[in-house]
């Protein structure tokens, strides 16, 4: 008798097959079969006509890392169909870490990820340490682990701006070395932020090299994303072409008005370095804004030395530093266009709106505003930047090579502000955009979000409906699936995802939260 039994539901199964209807059958936590006509009993069958049945969606890009640390109940991601989520990205980790360094590298995790770990004195200084202590939780999806760069780099050498030595680098390397061998997928660089931004070619070549030999993946959040960007995307290839490594180009898009409509030519570029040898591919998110904290407006020489050399170069405030913000904001769209999401209740009446707006009520000016609430909130506010243009965003989608990424973090709906909508219905908007604008078949749809990142992973048992594959399955109505949240209000679950299989066990069932907790760290297989 097989534990679970969803009926007569169409099967997508991640591999770009065409849809065929059939029911799948669940045992042990594993998809034991997969028939044309059930005639065998079930503990449980659910009619899942009309429904689809896909492979669990995997997120290979958020920032959750601190999320299975924390007793929150976090269930943003498994709402929209997620069962696996990978975190660490941007370059920045909540590990690794020492004594020495640990202060310096909370202040830098907390300054652009939301969702810090409760527990302030808990000590995480590698992979080992965060598998021990998140798998005494109880977890709704699984988590795999990056090392970002950032945090190896200030690990080893602090927040300085400058070449790493040779004995500071084959420290890097020896430190990448040791994490990759204890699970974690591969290393992400984030160059906007320092002090990964303060690395070169050189150095991730180096790393990358590391990456290559135990078969992991390098993620890019690039070092200029507007007006540099064929620059940045070319810095990036001679990285993979030097080291040989798989290299992953996160959250792709055209920052600026003066950039909007190059998709083509920008998916030309990457191809070309496809067909000379690389391997490169990409995620993206399905939204016009992006989000970051608003310190991504300090230029990196204000940020040389940490958290307290910037806040110091603030109260300062030289012109060139003013200058530099006013620049980098209109890059940015301006200020009109630069949204506070949260002063973490530092300033609750300045969240939800832009830096004209805090501009006004503050009586300062634009600039001046930023840098009064980076000094009020220590350098931790987050900011949404309305930036980027719908047309690139849905020719982006199109491509096979493509898949989608939150760049978001696993959120209670028990919120008290509105984070950037992603993370509450990222992987519902992108199949709602895909069905309103019939931009590919459903099977490559669902492929692009389960068996593509499964094969980036190199997940063996996972992103493809196969007997004897791990039963992380997501069940959803394709003609209702809807992202509900919204920049005023974002904190809202999303329509027509209905049930969510994880290790076998319903953790969502008819739209609602199981009392299943089978969600696990996941170590990459060497």
């Amino acid at each position: 008798m097989y534990d679970f039994v969803l009926k007569d539901g169409l099967i997508v199964d991640g591999t770009r097959r065409p849809p065929y209807k059939a029911s799948l059958c669940i045992k042990d936590g594993k998809i034991a079969a997969i028939v044309d006509e059930y005639d065998e009993m079930g503990k449980d069958v659910i009619d899942c006509n009309e429904m689809i049945i896909s492979p669990g969606f995997i997120d290979l890009h958020t920032h959750s890392d601190a999320v299975p640390l924390n007793s929150v109940n976090a269930v943003s991601m498994l709402h929209q169909g997620v069962t696996t989520q990978i975190a660490g990205n941007c370059g920045i980790s909540i590990f690794p870490s020492n004594l020495m360094r640990r202060e310096e590298i909370r202040s830098f995790f907390a300054r652009t990820i939301d969702i810090v770990p409760e527990n302030e004195s808990i000590i995480i200084n590698n992979m080992e340490d965060y598998f021990h202590n998140a798998n005494q939780n109880y977890l709704s999806i699984n988590t795999g682990m990056l090392i970002g760069h950032g945090t190896l780099r200030a690990c080893v050498m602090g927040f300085e701006d400058r070449k790493p030595t040779t004995e500071e680098m084959g420290q890097m390397k020896k430190l990448l070395e040791k994490e990759l061998k204890s699970g974690v997928f591969g290393m992400s660089l984030g160059l906007i932020y320092p002090p990964s931004s303060y690395g070169d070619i050189e150095e991730f070549t180096e790393l990358a090299k590391v990456i290559k030999e135990n078969d992991g993946i390098l993620t890019v959040h690039m070092r200029n994303e507007g007006d540099g960007i064929f620059d940045s995307v070319n810095e990036m290839i001679q990285v993979a072409e030097e080291s040989g490594v798989h290299l992953h180009i996160s959250h792709l898009k055209l920052m600026g008005k003066p950039q909007w409509g190059k998709s083509d030519e920008l998916l030309d570029y990457i191809e070309l370095a496809r067909q000379r040898g690389c391997t490169i591919t990409c995620d993206q998110y399905p939204y016009e804004a992006t989000a970051t904290g608003l310190a991504a407006l300090i230029p990196g020489w204000a940020l040389n030395g940490g958290n307290a050399k910037m806040l110091q170069r603030l109260k300062e405030m030289e012109d060139r530093l003013i200058n530099d913000i006013y620049n980098i904001m209109e890059k940015r769209g301006g200020p009109s266009r630069v949204v506070v999401s949260t002063t973490h209740g530092r300033y609750p009446e300045l969240e939800g709106k832009n830096i004209e707006e805090i501009s006004e009520i503050l009586g300062l000016s634009t600039v001046d505003s930023v840098i009064e609430l980076l000094l009020k909130c220590n350098g931790e506010v987050s900011a949404i930047y309305f930036s980027l243009h719908e047309d690139d965003i849905l020719n982006i989608m199109k491509s096979i090579d493509i898949t989608t990424g939150s760049d978001g973090e696993d959120f209670s709906y028990d919120v008290s502000y509105n984070p950037h909508p992603r993370y509450f219905g990222t992987f519902p908007r992108y199949l709602q955009m895909v069905r309103e604008n019939n931009l590919i078949s459903l099977e490559d749809t669902v492929y692009k979000i389960t068996g593509l990142p499964a094969k980036i992973l190199n997940l063996p048992d996972r992103g493809i409906l196969e007997v004897g594959n791990i039963a992380d399955i997501t069940v959803f109505d394709y003609k209702e699936v809807q992202d509900m949240a919204t920049f005023k209000k974002s904190p809202v679950k999303p329509k027509g995802i209905k049930h969510v299989f994880v290790r076998g066990l319903p953790a969502l069932y008819n739209e609602e939260q199981t009392i299943n907790r089978e969600g696990r760290i996941l170590l990459k297989s060497m």
